[in-house]
């Protein structure tokens, strides 16, 4: 869509900041529920009550995150993170203030990989990032770490991802996923370590009236916009 647009002309209108909100809720959300095992718990309570053993998580106080793209999403994600007690470490192609951020730590990904008890990836879908987190890279995180992805599934190597849960690599993961991928990866469903939510992020009633909103405020703003003038338009004309 976006090639489509460039190609004709067309300027495309963006709002990251308008979605952030509930991208991030979900993202720590999704967290918890990994730490807590409440996917698992959820629905074999409905069987049976589970043992004491069987209900022990973990807490978000004190563990490290690592935030992969700090972005309009990611940089909410970890101000909240900041605010559940845990230690950040950042990730980004941009420079980052770690002091923006209750001074946390700017990292380059591999470190980030290999000291991280929780992973979240927030960065666009492109040739360079698709498989970004191959079996390499998953291989080296901690065996009790969990990788969650509010971003493009695309991103993680699903062949590698499967093995790294099924095989223990890491401890859980916890993805918004496509119906595309859904359909090409059903395996992912019989991982009781493996969290799928279907790309519902941005979706709730607060989020959509503000995208509808900031939309029709920058088309507005464009229209408003002083035109650039041409070279052509400013020469004089002949005689």
């Amino acid at each position: 869509d976006q090639d489509a647009a460039r190609i004709r002309g067309i300027k495309l209108i963006r709002c990251p900041e308008a979605v952030a909100p509930p991208v991030a809720e979900l993202t720590i959300w999704l967290m918890i529920s990994l730490a807590r095992r409440l996917n698992k718990l959820a629905y074999s309570t409905r069987a049976r009550l589970p043992s004491k053993s069987e209900t022990i998580g973990h807490e978000l106080l004190g563990k490290n995150l690592g935030v992969v793209g700090v972005g309009a999403v990611g940089s909410r994600v970890a101000k909240i993170a900041h605010g559940f007690g845990m230690k950040l470490l950042l990730n980004d192609i941009r420079p980052i203030d770690p002091r923006d951020y209750g001074g946390s730590e700017v990292v380059d990904l591999e470190t980030l990989l290999k000291a991280a008890d929780f992973i979240t990836l927030h960065i666009p879908l492109t040739e360079e990032t698709r498989s970004m987190l191959d079996e390499r890279r998953l291989s080296i995180m901690k065996r009790t770490a969990y990788l969650i992805n509010t971003s493009r599934p695309e991103i993680v190597d699903s062949k590698a991802l499967y093995i790294a849960l099924k095989e223990g690599w890491i401890a859980g993961a916890a993805f918004e996923v496509t119906e595309e991928w859904l359909r090409e990866n059903p395996e992912f469903l019989e991982l009781d370590n493996f969290i799928c939510t279907p790309h519902i992020g941005s979706q709730t009633e607060e989020s959509l009236r503000r995208v509808s909103i900031s939309v029709a405020e920058k088309i507005i703003k464009e229209f408003e916009a002083p035109k650039p003038t041409s070279k052509t338009s400013q020469r004089s004309p002949r005689r």
